[in-house]
């Protein structure tokens, strides 16, 4: 990671190759979070551990696009840490973006479009960074009654809908359409949008017939024909 130990609050962000998860070290840019106790901790440059206050997740509107919104999830709490790092393989996952740098500025893109829905600038000391991403804000983040163990947690916020309910509100859709409806509109507490099979699908989406089986057995080359139109 790029940032040291010292504590040094801002609403800078940096974009980190090298961090597995979003940190922050203030805490009202946590929007949902939950008390951290577990053993894992932040290691920085200088091999030191810092303790991980808690976790959560919170999203913000794309500068450029107000109709899409990002998502910082997995983000923790480090209060002593001197940078917000966002973790730039996490960030291109869960929001499905890409990350061109360039020498002057820094883009995000929708992998769909190619939109350029983020910018970033580089800093005095050679750093890609993104200032003031977040929109400013007095009010204290909200505490989810459940303490955390890891930092994948889920957050619970409010009452956990699964995949297979959402799919079978928004009339079957397909997984990549789910995905851009839950990043969209916000949705949070859902369960791995991959573990479900949905029958009603297979039965209700079929590309063509079954085939019946023949006992006619053919001996030269092109005596039959098959072609699926």
């Amino acid at each position: 990671m790029i940032a040291s130990s010292s504590s040094s609050g801002n609403n800078t962000w940096y974009p980190d190759s090298g961090a597995s998860n979003h940190v922050t070290n203030v805490s009202q840019n946590i929007q949902q979070f939950t008390p951290f106790e577990g053993p894992d901790q932040i290691h920085v440059g200088n091999g030191q551990g810092l303790h991980i206050n808690s976790t959560g997740v919170t999203t913000f509107p794309s500068p450029k696009n107000p109709n899409f919104h990002f998502a910082l999830n997995n983000l923790l709490f480090v209060p002593s840490i001197t940078k917000n790092l966002i973790s730039v393989s996490q960030f291109s996952k869960d929001n499905s973006v890409f990350f061109e740098f360039h020498p002057s500025v820094c883009l995000v893109k929708s992998q769909d479009t190619k939109e350029i829905l983020l910018q970033g600038s580089v800093s005095p000391d050679g750093l890609y960074q993104f200032p003031a991403l977040l929109p400013a804000t007095s009010k204290q983040p909200v505490q989810c009654f459940q303490t955390a163990t890891s930092p994948s947690v889920n957050i619970a916020g409010h009452k956990s809908v699964s995949f297979a309910t959402w799919h079978s509100r928004l009339g079957h859709p397909n997984v990549d359409v789910m995905k851009l409806v839950f990043r969209n509109f916000n949705i949070q507490s859902i369960n791995n949008i991959d573990s479900d099979f949905c029958s009603s699908c297979c039965l209700g989406k079929p590309h063509r017939l079954p085939s019946s089986l023949s006992k006619t057995v053919y001996t030269t080359p092109f005596e039959l024909i098959f072609s699926d139109l």
